[in-house]
């Protein structure tokens, strides 16, 4: 990732983390921006992360599916996906932004993205109070 962004040497500092189990090894930063990743880990560990970097903005993207069975787009790689069912969790906005206010942060921004297959892009930015 280093080589892709040389421009940002001394700036961007790859780190691999386990970001349920170790978000004490993160730094402190002013922005994060987790884009489809919260499904993964959680709100709770999402709110571990946020309360170890201590940024002064969040930017989030969250998948809504209105299909539960299939929330995988149909593609020649599906099967890339096939376990991460065990881990995924459906998530909802309201409940983001709850979780987020419960650690000091409120929304600034909403805006959702219809797409096929019944899913929906939902961004919700947020700003530490």
């Amino acid at each position: 990732m280093s080589e892709r962004y040389v421009g940002l040497s001394g700036v961007l500092e790859c780190l691999h983390v386990d970001l349920v189990g170790e978000s004490d090894r993160l730094p402190r930063v002013q922005m994060v921006i987790a884009n489809l990743l919260i499904e993964y880990i959680g709100y709770s560990a999402f709110q571990n992360v946020v309360r170890q970097t201590e940024p002064e903005y969040v930017s989030c993207i969250i998948q809504i599916n209105t299909d539960e069975e299939e929330w995988v787009s149909d593609s020649p790689y599906i099967h890339t996906f096939d376990r991460l069912d065990e881990i995924h969790e459906q998530m909802d906005a309201n409940d983001l932004a709850e979780s987020m206010k419960e650690i000091g942060y409120h929304d600034i921004l909403r805006a959702t993205e219809e797409l096929p297959n019944g899913k929906t892009l939902v961004r919700i930015d947020f700003k530490k109070d």
